[in-house]
């Protein structure tokens, strides 16, 4: 009798832990699984502005796909993705080397970091957006005074692409920066005395001692951060508004515009599913770099 009362009792502490999950886990279901399910259907419909739905398919994603400015959208996305991320890294590592470092004043370096991720997206946006509005922009300014000519800056095509990835780089930056330095805090300092004591100077101690160790960290943090940057419409929008022309307008901004300003819901439904597909690519990517980069340092 003892034994299956003890038997219950394991199996129920076993269970416990599942069963605290389960209220996370149905609304999970509820507020992700549900509305992606439905996007996916919608995504098979044509919906017109009276709310008369007809099932059509693959016909949308056969007529995106043959669409020069849809292709174009993706190319954007992947710049963007590529140019924020190829900023951040480095920079990121360079500061959490230097907050996690025993330098006097890191916890005023700090607090200038956290900056950027503590204001709200849009927000930032239109701080970017003064700063490089050409009648009273400081950067415009600094231009002129080198080059000696007065830039447009949102107006070409170039430069405005460069200043949404400055942008994102700008509020990336900070969070790249703490999950980094939480990684680096991690190692023990008698590893890099070692290294040290084998005359390892700073690069050789980055590359052999930092960087392998924290790569979970960077993994995790590249996910992120991409997951983010695919799916970023607002601060594009309140930036350039996909502009100028469609030089700017990245995948997210398509299906704004296409879902809540054009109101074509199942073109809009369509661009989400091949946002998440974008968003798996690059999973994969980085898992797979990741996972090459751990057979190598073996």
């Amino acid at each position: 009798m003892r034994s299956k009362k003890g038997g219950l009792y394991i199996l129920w502490e076993y269970k416990l832990p599942y069963l605290f999950l389960l209220p996370g886990v149905i609304l999970l279901i509820f507020f992700l699984a549900a509305p992606l399910i439905s996007g996916i259907y919608m995504s098979f419909q044509k919906i017109s502005l009276a709310g008369i739905s007809e099932f059509v398919g693959f016909q949308n994603y056969r007529l995106l796909v043959g669409e020069e400015r849809f292709r174009n959208n993706l190319l954007l996305s992947v710049l963007y993705v590529a140019g924020n991320v190829g900023l951040s890294v480095p920079l990121a590592y360079a500061a959490a080397l230097l907050i996690t470092g025993k330098l006097r004043g890191t916890q005023f370096f700090r607090a200038i970091f956290l900056t950027p991720f503590i204001v709200t997206p849009v927000v930032s946006a239109i701080l970017f957006r003064s700063m490089v509005d050409p009648s009273f922009g400081p950067i415009p300014a600094l231009l002129e005074m080198i080059t000696g000519e007065r830039y447009i800056i949102l107006a070409d095509s170039t430069l405005a692409m460069l200043t949404i990835i400055g942008h994102s780089f700008w509020r990336s930056f900070s969070f790249v920066m703490l999950f980094l330095a939480a990684g680096i805090a991690t190692i023990p300092t008698e590893i890099y005395e070692a290294a040290k004591v084998d005359g390892a100077g700073a690069w050789a101690r980055f590359r052999s001692v930092t960087f392998p160790l924290t790569k979970m960290h960077l993994a995790i943090v590249l996910l992120i951060i991409t997951m983010w940057t695919v799916q970023d419409a607002e601060t594009v929008y309140a930036l350039t508004g996909g502009g100028p022309g469609y030089s700017t307008e990245v995948t997210a901004v398509r299906l704004f515009k296409d879902a809540f300003i054009n109101f074509n819901l199942s073109y809009g439904a369509t661009i989400g599913v091949f946002l998440l597909m974008l968003s798996a690519v690059f999973m994969v990517l980085y898992f797979n770099l990741m996972m090459r980069g751990g057979e190598h340092s073996q």
